[in-house]
């Protein structure tokens, strides 16, 4: 490691990767949604381009380290390795997502009455599914619910609790509007997860995501409004709660059916306490292109892939934001 190498086993390690190799993949995938096996490709292909199919393919541990090493990067760079948790007691231990800057934070960037800000815009996609397959059951989340998807078995618990709800049991309602009517079918057939739903602030900074399935059609939009409202400690009991005094306006295309039992939902489970109000938009044009290849990834490695790309987007936000404040202050 002090030659800048990382070891391709953490026992016995015959190949290592050396951390420039491991920093340009993790740019050009960031920058260009390209996959590790094409990665890995070119990297043969740069080593002969004519016999290429003689060169050793890394592919397999080299997508391993990668996924590591992203970790272990995110933990650096977001000071949990120095231990930032000291300074920020309201947010839960081991918090790894990169925050809006520009949003109300109780007792850091805002006094008085913070809740008058807006917070969050949410909306759902499909192109982040999750096709079924034989999976490893080993496979998991590095972050364990502490970046922007929510703890696994916890939110399996959640969706369990509340019972499943068919296709059509969904459509049933208002049945007119194309995005209800066509939920579970064509494009999210064979699909163990059907898209994700995303939680942002009203700056487009990713606060939250969860898996969507076809039998929990609604759900999944409250668990990611919790999971936001918690990571930001919003219901830590440590400060006063206002949640119920944010502005806030619900727009959705299938409002109708979101909306009628949103209070009931919220009220009568003890995953979604206390969090009450929200509001709804997207950044879903960057996202499309990473569904291609996270699709046919293992539950795990999906969550970290898309979790990679959220810090990328909300870095690049925060290093832009600067520019377009003052492009409003002209």
């Amino acid at each position: 490691m002090r030659a800048k190498l990382f070891p391709g086993s953490a026992t016995k390690p015959i190949s290592a990767f050396s951390f420039s190799v491991l920093k340009g993949y993790d740019l050009h995938s960031l920058q260009a949604k390209i996959s590790a096996w094409d990665y890995c490709l070119a990297l043969r292909r740069l080593t002969d381009n004519v016999f290429t199919h003689l060169v050793n393919d890394p592919y397999q541990v080299f997508m391993r380290i990668a996924w590591f090493w992203r970790f272990i990067k995110s933990r650096a760079r977001l000071g949990q390795e120095h231990g930032i948790d000291r300074c920020f007691p309201r947010r839960p231990p081991g918090f790894l997502l990169v925050p809006c800057p520009a949003c109300p934070d109780p007792g850091l960037n805002m006094d008085g009455e913070w809740w008058r800000s807006p917070l969050f815009l949410s909306d759902g996609n499909h192109q982040i599914n999750q096709f079924s397959k034989n999976t490893n059951p080993f496979d998991q989340s590095l972050y364990e619910g502490c970046s922007y998807f929510p703890e696994a078995r916890r939110y399996n618990e959640f969706l369990h609790s509340l019972g499943c709800i068919s296709a059509e049991e969904c459509a049933a309602a208002c049945n007119h509007i194309k995005v209800i009517n066509l939920q579970g079918r064509l494009q999210n057939q064979n699909c163990a997860l059907t898209g994700g739903v995303n939680t942002q602030c009203d700056h487009v900074f990713v606060m939250a995501t969860s898996n969507m399935q076809n039998a929990y059609p609604l759900f999944t939009m409250n668990a990611s409004f919790h999971h936001a409202y918690s990571m930001l400690g919003f219901d830590d009991k440590k400060i006063d709660n206002h949640c119920q005094d944010v502005h806030h306006a619900d727009c959705y295309d299938s409002m109708c059916h979101y909306y009628s039992k949103k209070g009931k939902r919220f009220a009568q489970s003890t995953y979604l306490e206390d969090q009450k109000e929200f509001t709804v938009e997207y950044y879903w044009v960057e996202l499309n292109q990473v569904g291609g290849y996270t699709r046919q990834m293992n539950g795990g490695h999906r969550e970290d892939t898309i979790i990679a790309h959220h810090h990328d987007w909300n870095w690049r936000k925060t290093v832009n934001m600067g520019e377009t404040s003052n492009l409003f202050c002209i």
